[in-house]
């Protein structure tokens, strides 16, 4: 510790201050690192988990949609609402595809997923070939029972197979879901912690500084003011401590003499100060 006490009050200061401020440094970057970590798992949070599950559930929905929309074209005898039924379908079969689309790709590094997307366009596939070469051209012709038999047939069962899908993918996304809220909560208490650790170890260190520079400086130097004061005023019988430092604290106790006295060839109130002023130069 030495070295430190003979560093000029300049570079002392200069160190303690550069120290706190690596300090207040380091916790700010903490708390950078940990709100952009939360950030990132609540945005992965919202873009993937949270997502796939709304649009596994808008799917289903299509479909079932779907189907009632058969069923009613089945019911009405006008071509137009038929029709009109029929573009309905057309549109919830273009939102199904955009869709699968968007979950597609989500699903690019989760080769479960995956698979089981590609099963439920595969079974769809099938779905939609009877739907449109079958049993709507059915019902336009009027041949209602043929429809409804292929309806509550081969398109329930396939509906079935993509509604168990469906349910399954639906279910492990909201399991995702919970499992990324749970995460993204153990990382916040875990980044908060490391901050209040951090920063009770910064406010320590600050103290433990201030009062370490008190000790080293101000306390000697009124110690030294204050014997300076009494040489000044005439008292030559103090005591001035000795102390080896090389710093401006030091000079003084180690020029003036140690039991009082008036040095010669100059007086005993510029004595101290110019001996210092020397050895600092040197």
């Amino acid at each position: 510790m030495n070295w430190f006490l003979d560093l000029t009050t300049r570079t002392k200061l200069f160190v303690s201050f550069g120290v706190m401020i690596v300090l207040l440094a380091v916790v700010m970057i903490t708390a950078y690192r940990g709100i952009t970590a939360i950030e990132t798992s609540q945005k992965n949070l919202y873009a993937q988990e949270f997502a796939n599950a709304v649009d596994l559930k808008d799917i289903r929905a299509n479909q079932n949609g779907m189907r009632a929309a058969l069923l009613t074209m089945m019911l009405v005898s006008q071509r137009s609402d038929q029709e009109a039924l029929q573009q309905a379908i057309k549109q919830r079969v273009k939102e199904v595809d955009e869709t699968l689309q968007r979950l597609r790709e989500r699903a690019r590094n989760d080769p479960e997923l995956l698979r089981r997307l590609e099963e439920f366009i595969t079974i769809r596939s099938a779905f939609r070939q009877t739907q449109d070469t079958e049993i709507i051209p059915l019902i336009y012709e009027g041949k209602l029972e043929e429809a409804k038999r292929l309806l509550i047939g081969i398109e329930a069962e396939l509906n079935e197979k993509m509604q168990s899908i469906a349910d399954v993918l639906v279910d492990e996304a909201e399991k995702q879901a919970q499992i990324a809220v749970i995460q993204s909560e153990h990382r916040a208490h875990a980044a908060v912690r490391l901050f209040l650790v951090l920063g009770l170890l910064a406010l320590l260190l600050s103290v433990a500084m201030a009062v370490f520079l008190n000790r080293i400086l101000a306390s000697p130097l009124k110690v030294i003011s204050g014997m300076a004061e009494r040489v000044a005023s005439g008292d030559l019988t103090v005591n001035m401590p000795v102390d080896d430092r090389a710093d401006e604290v030091g000079c003084p106790g180690a020029d003036v003499p140690p039991h009082g006295g008036k040095p010669a060839g100059g007086d005993a109130r510029d004595f101290g100060g110019r001996q210092c002023a020397r050895g600092l130069r040197q």
